[in-house]
């Protein structure tokens, strides 16, 4: 089976279609799943998923739960096969999302190119939230939940995807996802988010002695070893 240390040393050129070598950060988050214990924003790993922060969040709480085997697709990859990761996943969202109303889901387009869930808190405040195409990504239905992933897998055995028309669902106008106001310009939406829908600033400076403390414990030095 490769392991993620092998995807990571394989030359670019044996790997990326013609048109990809000049994105190596697609594959970035390789790194956390070849060796979780190494990088200090990973707060939860065992020997199938890894936990991190997201490097650029887009609200107080953004975490990814990746699958320690790499797997280069997006949620229209996924097969009945996957469907006992993805509970393995869903398990894990009490701990990790610290009773913090999250919404948690794939992009159906992603930008990275390892598999990657979503947990999102539902304030979506934060400085990374830039342009249009952020907001969308996450308050659209460019957002699969991962109960509908699941519900679509049980039921037709994939998750079809048109990538033009998920394209097209980031270029759809701004609207509150609380109250469903529409905005032109981001900075205006995210102004009528502080007056009419203000919420607490998030401590999650515990985060990572809290999902250490999971029911799913990180694996021992032997096993991370062996699965690195």
């Amino acid at each position: 089976m490769t392991s993620a240390r092998d995807v990571i040393r394989e030359p670019i050129r044996n790997r990326a279609a013609a048109g990809k070598m000049a994105q190596p950060w697609k594959d970035a988050l390789l790194v956390y799943v070849a060796a979780p214990a190494e990088h200090a924003d990973v707060v939860f790993y065992d020997e199938t998923v890894v936990v991190v922060k997201d490097k650029y969040p887009k609200a107080q709480l953004h975490l990814l739960v990746l699958p320690r085997q790499p797997m280069a697709f997006g949620v229209e990859g996924l097969t009945r096969a996957h469907m006992g990761l993805l509970q393995h996943m869903e398990r894990l969202l009490p701990t990790i999302s610290h009773g913090t109303d999250v919404r948690v889901g794939f992009h159906g387009v992603p930008s990275m190119r390892q598999l990657h869930l979503h947990v999102i808190s539902t304030d979506l405040i934060s400085p990374s939230l830039k342009r249009k195409e952020h907001w969308n990504s996450f308050t659209t239905s460019f957002f699969k939940p991962l109960a509908d992933v699941l519900v679509a897998l049980e039921a037709h055995g994939c998750v079809p995807i048109d990538v033009t028309a998920e394209h097209a669902k980031l270029k759809t106008p701004l609207a509150c996802h609380k109250c469903s106001s529409t905005f032109r310009q981001l900075p205006q939406l995210k102004k009528h988010l502080e007056t009419t829908h203000p919420c607490e600033t998030m401590a999650l400076g515990s985060m990572k002695r809290a999902a250490n403390s999971a029911p799913l414990s990180p694996p021992s030095k032997r096993t991370k070893d062996a699965t690195t």
